[in-house]
């Protein structure tokens, strides 16, 4: 067919016979010949050696050449050099390749390196280039020896411009920038940053999880707003702070204390007995929870109910409350079993249908019972056509509904019957859908290629 996209795909196919896989690579498209190539369906011997991104595309490879890396790393063209680095921040063996880079930028993609060592950090640290410190400053495994030094004054030998960060004053501002807020640089070295008032730094430093308890105090008297918002969300906030900012400014900052992962339990639920729903799907105070779980008031009962940490059997007697928001909250969980799905449906109807309709766990009787209900909503009868559990009766009864129809075709579970009938529906939008579906019968996806070849 000649179309590019089609051609890119067919390259990765692994069902290839050699003529397809010469017939593509002569093709004279180099994106075409690099999937090939990276697919693993051009012999290294069709490779053209004079091609650097042809064979860039050969690094992962395990038929590589033995010198292959050594030839990409001393290429003329910055530019390919350049590709190579974008494989440094995986390899440790680009990464020692490039770190001696002539071009500064090829250099600086070795400090991009997972588990940087520490002899490589420190010889990338003697290069006084601004982009290479800029990005040693900001990788976490950065050797906590190195960031010290750049937090201090930019490293040594001292910082030179280069033309990725030609003006080295804001050049120095994002390396301290940056390796404030790494949390592999060592707390004693930032925390006197904070005397400086630099909003930059104190921004970095508010979001950093191993601060001492007053330290933060002394972000939040800067009055800063962004400084406000980002320790109000940092899950090491003391809770005494966090009480604090819940009610400071008439609760200016409430919305950003309630977003914290570990707000205290207190707060959380003063916020639902004022009509509030907080989260507290993964709440490390498990003990708290549980005394939440057994408490007479509803709204105390909400806020343990919407937890992800409750044992089986606790999560149960909620799913069984008398309350119907307890009830409902508690059963929203994905491993609730189907027997408990089916128990909360049969005990409220069509008032639970948008929430069980969804559930990873609703049966199939219920899924059918929804499709059939003329009381089900719009919302509702889309989750029966996307589910996998749905049985056929029940896909059936959601195509009465002309919006389901794109759902129900991309479903990978319906009969191969109504697939290849979903095949002649008018609507493109339905018809794309069934293209994309796992499932689709050989017959359905010939039928949609004969619609697309007469239109």
């Amino acid at each position: 067919m000649g179309h590019p996209e089609l051609l890119r795909k067919l390259a990765r196919e692994q069902r290839l016979t050699s003529a397809q896989s010469y017939f593509l690579a002569g093709s004279g498209q180099r994106d075409i010949l690099v999937a090939l190539i990276e697919s693993g369906n051009l012999a290294i011997e069709r490779i053209p050696d004079g091609d650097p991104w042809a064979l860039l595309a050969v690094i992962n490879r395990v038929d590589a050449p033995d010198d292959l890396l050594s030839r990409l790393g001393s290429w003329p063209d910055t530019a390919v050099r350049l590709a190579l680095g974008n494989y440094a921040s995986e390899r440790l063996d680009v990464a020692q390749l490039v770190a001696d880079d002539e071009d500064c930028s090829v250099a600086a993609s070795a400090g991009r390196l997972w588990e940087l060592p520490e002899t490589l950090a420190l010889r990338l640290s003697r290069r006084a280039e601004a982009c290479v410190r800029v990005t040693l400053a900001s990788n976490i495994h950065t050797p906590g020896i190195v960031l010290v030094d750049l937090i201090g004054h930019g490293g040594e030998p001292s910082m030179s411009p280069c033309p990725h960060w030609p003006n080295i004053v804001a050049a120095l501002c994002e390396v301290r920038r940056l390796a404030a807020g790494n949390p592999a640089t060592p707390v004693t070295a930032v925390e006197p940053l904070i005397a400086e008032c630099d909003p930059a730094l104190v921004l970095a430093l508010a979001g950093r999880a191993d601060l001492r308890d007053e330290t933060y105090e002394r972000l939040l008297s800067l009055r800063d707003h962004d400084v406000m918002v980002r320790v109000a969300m940092n899950w090491a906030a003391p809770p005494d702070l966090l009480r604090e900012l819940y009610d400071l400014e008439a609760g200016r900052w409430r919305s950003y204390v309630l977003a914290n992962p570990r707000t205290p339990l207190d707060l959380l639920v003063r916020h639902s007995r004022e009509g509030g729903s907080p989260r507290t799907d993964n709440h490390p105070d498990l003990d708290g929870l549980l005394g939440l779980a057994t408490h007479p008031d509803p709204r105390v009962r909400l806020v343990a109910a919407a937890s992800h940490r409750l044992p089986a059997d606790v999560r149960a007697t909620l799913i069984r409350d008398a309350d119907f928001d307890v009830a409902c909250r508690a059963v929203r969980y994905y491993s609730v079993p189907s027997e408990q799905v089916r128990a909360i449906a049969a005990r409220y109807g069509p008032l639970v249908s948008s929430l069980v309709a969804g559930h990873p766990s609703c049966p199939p009787d219920v899924l059918l019972t929804i499709a059939t209900d003329p009381l089900s909503s719009a919302e509702a009868i889309i989750d029966v056509a996307v589910h996998e559990a749905a049985p056929p009766t029940a896909l059936a009864a959601c195509l009465q509904h002309p919006h389901a129809a794109a759902y129900v075709a991309c479903n990978p579970a319906p009969p191969p019957d109504m697939l290849i009938e979903l095949a002649s529906h008018s609507d493109p939008h339905v018809i794309l859908e069934l293209a994309r579906n796992p499932s689709l019968p050989a017959v359905a996806a010939h039928r949609i290629l004969e619609k697309f070849a007469t239109d």
